[in-house]
This record gives structure tokens, C-alpha cells and sequence, in this order.
């Protein structure tokens, strides 16, 4: 996201251990090597560990692509708008680019070993670094199914509106109208900053968007 658009400091940038979150459900991990804020908003990075058969439905983000490197093991990544499925591995020096708009998504195929990658966000989109710890957070307290989502549609809606992600289909498509409505009303009745606050960072202050050179 432009980094005029930076609302919060994440804790993560001055206790390290804030950086990594983990979704029990799916046992996920996710260590966040950079943020937004640290880079001018040009990207951010985050590196995740996949357990076997673990990944993402389909999905695609309206302003901002990702870029995906393999670290340890292969890891499928279904791209070209959902029509080429690719397993990317680090022997290879594998990467696959998934631009603004594409559909796409990402599992570990193997059914025993876990895999490790890089993902390159860009442009950094802070409201999508939210939604991960929002999501991971409300998981690891035990508010999440045993697919590592919320278990609160309400939650689920906020999230996905925040992080501008959007579904294929009929069904895609309603859930994104729902999570419109659901947004605006997550932002007015303050559980958007609730949450926000409790599980990413606090909202940033004058001197530290000077700082930053976020104004």
C-alpha cells in the first residue's frame, strides 16, 4: 500500500518476537522478515512455513501482487488466473509473480514433509499485514475452526474486506458484496481498530509519520 496510507506501527518493530505468528488450526507459520513501513511502503515480506496438504482456496487481491520463492521442499502455486499449476522448488531457483487481479493460490502437495517460502508483497499493503495477524491471532485464542479460519462470519467478512481479497464464483462474489457492508460496519463501530490494536500494532503518531517520511 503507499505508504501515505500507513495507519499503525506494528509491534513487531521493536519486539522481534511480535513478528512471527502461528495459526494452530492449520499450523501455520509466519515470520514477517519486513514491513511495510520499513521499506516506503514499496513491499513487504513475510516468510511461511506450510504443514502437509496445508494452503489457500482461490483468491485474488484487487491492488497488489505477490511474489513467491521457495525456500525448503516444493510448493505448488496454482497461477495464470487459476489454468497452470506450478511446483516451485528451491534446487530450481523457482519463483512465480502473481499480478494485481490474478487469481490464484498455494498448498503443500506433499503429504508428509512441510515447506518452507518466501512471499514479496508489492506494493506493501498494511491492511492486508493486519489481516494475517488479526487472522492468526484470533485462532491462536481459540476463536478459530479447525481449518485455522475465524469462527466468527463476521470476523471472516471484516478480514476479507480489509485485505481486498476477493472469490471466484457466485458465491464469491456475494460474500464479496457481504464483506463490503460488514467493513463499513467493523470501521464504525470500532471492532476493525479493536482488533487491529490488540493483535498487529497501535495507531501511529505524527512524529513517528515524520520519522518515517509517511507524510
Amino acid at each position: 500500500m503507499p505508504p501515505n496510507q500507513a495507519t499503525h506501527i506494528p509491534y513487531g518493530l521493536t519486539d522481534p518476537s511480535k513478528r512471527i505468528i502461528v495459526n494452530p488450526g492449520i499450523q501455520d507459520r509466519a515470520e514477517f522478515l519486513k514491513f511495510g513501513i520499513e521499506t516506503g511502503g514499496e513491499y513487504f515480506f513475510v516468510r511461511t512455513l506450510v504443514k502437509p496438504g496445508g494452503g489457500v482456496p482461490m483468491h485474488k487481491h484487487a491492488t497488489y501482487g505477490e511474489t513467491f520463492y521457495p525456500m525448503q521442499g516444493e510448493i505448488a502455486v496454482v497461477g495464470h488466473n487459476g489454468n497452470k499449476t506450478m511446483l516451485l522448488s528451491p534446487e530450481s531457483n523457482d519463483t512465480y509473480a502473481v499480478k494485481p487481479g490474478e487469481w490464484h493460490r498455494f498448498f503443500n502437495p506433499s503429504k508428509t514433509e512441510d515447506i518452507v517460502f518466501d512471499a514479496r508483497v508489492q506494493p506493501a499493503h498494511q491492511e492486508f499485514e493486519k489481516v494475517l495477524f488479526i487472522l492468526y491471532g484470533l485462532v491462536d485464542d481459540g476463536h478459530g475452526t479447525p481449518e485455522g479460519f475465524p469462527k466468527s462470519v463476521f470476523h471472516q467478512m471484516m478480514l476479507s474486506n480489509m485485505g481486498e481479497v476477493a472469490y471466484p464464483g457466485f458465491v464469491g462474489w456475494a460474500t464479496g458484496f457481504a464483506a463490503k457492508i460488514v467493513g463499513w460496519i467493523a470501521r464504525v463501530t470500532g471492532e476493525q481498530e479493536r482488533q487491529t490494536v490488540k493483535y498487529y500494532g497501535r495507531p501511529i503518531t505524527y512524529d513517528e509519520r515524520m520519522k518515517w517520511k509517511l507524510s
